[in-house]
């Protein structure tokens, strides 16, 4: 049988020309490797559930070179949130984090002496991979040419980016819920009422990593939403790191699992039957 030959043509990140890579949307070491079993549901997009046993690629974003790059700046990342235990395959968290409790369910958690710049480029190529890539998956997160160029400069190395662009705020489930990997959502944070004033609701990008929850602006130059989450929180603007952090009990999280989980039963009664005994072979096999 003859070698399938990779599709050729301009790298979308360096704008080198040649054989296309596969580009990990969402890195396997906050995928795959999160779930112990390169398995998952997928649900909805659409259409019926299905069982999915590889985080999600795109063949047609990067060639060796924009992956080369890619990979680089995975590794710095995964590097950070390991040594910290930012996720919860990594868990538990750095003993250096200073933890201080608020209100019933959070508490403001703060690590010094932490590569927030690195970090901060890793959220950002997550977003210029999820804006960049056909995948219907990756849909709801849309970028104009202006800004995708702009980002596309900032994730390739070529400009670096000013500090009110595309603001980045962390969310920490404290305790390990159910593995899970999702999609990057377009969500709207509803903002309360204080003292007699009402704020503006804020656009976001939601990503969602392990057991990390990713606030991200959607512009470039957004100065107001900088100084509403505060320089000294926003990633990559301070040496600590500042996390919210709270359990995954009760969380919005646990909330949305249930009801897709509930919604697969509901909708699809046999896919759910033959998926779930799927899932239970799997494991039955991974077991010592």
């Amino acid at each position: 049988m003859a070698k399938r030959q990779k599709a050729i043509g301009k790298c979308l990140l360096t704008g080198h020309v040649g054989p296309f890579a596969q580009s990990h949307l969402i890195p396997r070491f906050l995928a795959d490797k999160a779930l112990g079993q390169a398995h998952r549901i997928q649900f909805g997009f659409g259409s019926k559930p299905q069982l999915k046993f590889n985080s999600w690629v795109d063949g047609r974003i990067c060639t060796a070179v924009g992956e080369a790059r890619l990979r680089d700046i995975d590794t710095a990342a995964a590097k950070i949130i390991r040594q910290h235990g930012l996720t919860w395959r990594h868990y538990p968290l750095s003993n250096k984090a200073e933890r201080h409790n608020f209100g019933d369910e959070f508490e403001l958690i703060t690590i010094p002496d932490v590569d927030t710049s690195a970090l901060r480029l890793f959220f950002l190529s997550l977003l210029w991979r999820s804006a960049i890539s056909t995948r219907f998956e990756f849909a709801e997160i849309f970028l104009d040419a202006v800004s995708n160029e702009h980002l596309r400069k900032i994730v390739a190395g070529e400009e670096k980016p000013a500090d009110s662009d595309w603001p980045v705020v962390l969310v920490a489930l404290t305790e390990a819920g159910e593995p899970q990997v999702h999609t990057p959502l377009a969500q709207v944070i509803n903002t309360p009422e204080h003292e007699g004033t009402k704020y503006p609701d804020i656009p976001i990008f939601r990503f969602f990593l392990d057991g990390l929850i990713v606030h991200m602006g959607r512009k470039f130059g957004d100065v107001e939403l900088l100084d509403a989450w505060s320089p000294k929180r926003v990633v990559g603007l301070d040496s600590s790191l500042i996390l919210i952090g709270r359990p995954y009990e009760g969380s919005a999280q646990k909330s949305n699992l249930t009801y897709l989980q509930n919604k697969l039963h509901r909708e699809y009664p046999e896919d759910a039957a033959r998926i779930y005994s799927t899932l239970w072979k799997i494991d039955i096999k991974a077991q010592p």
